[in-house]
């Protein structure tokens, strides 16, 4: 069967580590179609998908066309059974159009809909579907399937209250995997856990890893151990500043991993500068001489005018995409030779 899998842009490669890793990475192909945050695979079924941690939905595709007008894309659909819809009471069609053309993405919906109708008959339910039609258009290749995730799967950390923006679960991994926390013993913290997504997902990838977190707000850390609680986890969540990560915790951790304030609506570009320059040198001292970090950064430039001042060293950066915002995960060991390229450190970047 062929599957698309939907990710955040920027971590496919991660998702084709992970269904490796699972034993169903063989036929699996990472931006099908020029399309990123997507990952298409031909697998035996869907159980092993369900478990996956770093996708979002799974749509099992049942028909690929070549279709570059309506009228062709109202004919492709007249040709595919969704035999789900013979017992079901309504379906809607949810679409995503990716390229140039002349009409909307709601004509396609339209289109496809009245094509669908008339050959299954079943009602139009835009709001209370029992089935989900995923029609989506890359360029001029059409892809027509069952959605057959209920909700996100990235939809996971049950919050005991919303606080700031919180990271989303599949970037959390996206970061926990790239330093490598996914497998072995070893220490991490989160020292700026907000609701505590990447304590949550650390621990559960990964029961071998003695997990932490902190944060300095007294709210922030009731709110962090009672969503832990929701998920009868058992980390400490600790109340102290991050900018003091090393007088507290001295050479402890192997991996410190954690999604700063990105001052995109409110900080000043000094005032993220003095962020940076007081929490790295203390992340570095928490740090052991093996040990590596994982941080989201939007203000690039200004990130790596701090990190001059230490003895960290980036050995993996990643833009990703988080809804309009294009930070990086950057990844630093102590000492270590950088390993990204000048072109990346020194070219033309905006500083976001």
């Amino acid at each position: 069967m062929r599957y698309l899998l939907t990710t955040d842009p920027g971590i496919e490669s991660i998702v084709i580590d992970e269904l490796r890793e699972r034993g169903l990475g063989e036929k699996a192909c990472p931006r099908p179609y020029d399309a990123a945050g997507q990952v298409r695979l031909v697998a035996d079924g869907i159980d092993g998908l369900l478990e996956l941690t770093t996708i979002h939905d799974i749509i099992e595709i049942r028909h690929e066309a070549r279709a570059a007008t309506l009228e062709e894309i109202g004919a492709a659909l007249s040709e595919v059974d969704f035999p789900e819809l013979d017992d079901a009471g309504s379906f809607r069609v949810t679409t995503e159009r990716v390229g140039e053309h002349d009409f909307r993405t709601t004509d396609v919906q339209r289109v496809a809909g009245a094509a669908v109708y008339r050959r299954h008959g079943t009602r139009v339910d835009l709001e209370q579907f029992d089935v989900d039609v995923r029609v989506n258009l890359y360029g001029d290749h059409l892809i027509a399937g069952i959605r057959r995730t209920q909700g996100s799967l990235g939809n996971r950390i049950r919050r005991s209250k919303a606080l700031r923006s919180s990271l989303k679960p599949t970037i959390a991994v996206a970061m926990l995997r790239l330093v490598g926390a996914h497998r072995g013993a070893g220490s991490l913290i989160d020292p700026m856990c907000g609701t505590g997504t990447i304590p949550i997902e650390a621990r559960q990838i990964n029961p071998r890893l003695e997990v932490r977190a902190s944060d300095w707000d007294d709210e922030t850390v009731e709110v962090a151990r009672d969503t832990i609680g929701n998920h009868e986890l058992d980390i400490p969540v600790e109340c102290f500043d991050a900018r003091k990560l090393g007088d507290v915790h001295p050479g402890r951790f192997d991996y410190i991993v954690t999604d700063p304030p990105y001052g995109v609506r409110q900080a000043r570009r000094t005032s993220m500068v003095h962020l940076y320059e007081s929490i790295l040198p203390q992340f570095e001292r928490a740090l052991k001489p093996t040990g590596s970090i994982a941080l989201v950064v939007v203000k690039y430039r200004t990130f790596l005018v701090a990190l001059e001042g230490t003895g960290l060293r980036i050995t993996h950066e990643r833009p990703i995409d988080l809804g309009g915002l294009h930070p990086r995960i950057l990844v630093m060991g102590s000492g270590l030779e950088m390993q990204h390229s000048s072109k990346v450190v020194n070219g033309d970047i905006p500083d976001f």
